[in-house]
This record gives C-alpha cells, sequence and structure tokens, in this order.
C-alpha cells in the first residue's frame, strides 16, 4: 500500500490498472473454471478475502489521496461488486 501512496505524491499519478486480479481473488486463481453468475462460485470456500482486503484497501487508500483517480481491475470472472464504493461494501473499481 506504501507503493501506491508513493507513485502518487512522487510521480503524480492519477489511476492504477490492476492487471489480472482474477488470479487474486480466488485461491484456484480462477484456472479450470467457469463462472455462471451464482455467489457462490464467487464468495465460496475459494474466495481469496486477503486479497479481496488487499484490492479494497488500495482503492480506499488511492481514492483518499486522489479523489479523481481512476483505477481499473482486470477480471474474467464477472466478480460481483467489483466496480461498486468501498463504502457500500465492493472493491472500489
Amino acid at each position: 500500500l506504501s507503493n501506491v501512496k508513493w507513485w502518487i505524491e512522487e510521480y503524480g499519478f492519477d489511476g492504477f490498472r490492476f492487471d489480472g486480479i482474477t488470479s487474486m481473488l480466488y485461491k484456484s486463481h480462477g484456472i479450470g473454471k467457469g463462472y455462471s453468475g451464482g455467489y457462490h462460485e464467487y464468495f465460496g470456500p475459494d474466495a481469496d478475502i486477503e486479497s479481496h482486503i488487499y484490492l479494497m484497501l488500495a482503492n480506499d487508500l488511492i481514492h483518499s489521496i486522489l479523489p479523481s483517480a481512476i483505477t481499473v481491475g482486470e477480471d474474467v470472472s464477472g466478480m460481483p461488486t467489483l466496480c461498486r464504493p468501498v463504502e457500500d461494501g465492493g472493491f472500489g473499481f
């Protein structure tokens, strides 16, 4: 998280792209899985909660330092709440 703050303050970054976050969201890294939209696929035992929290904290930090910042999370699973604000229980992208 300190890197995120450093890039904003030191170099004036105004956005971040988090690439391939499907591999972070799930303990299986999403390998060999097909996601059909059932919540049990996204929030079941395969969910990597620590990664979820990291992405929420990173987005919250970015937007608290620079509210106009843009963050992009590239995910192929269709994770619900990915683009909801952190204060609404989402990931904040």
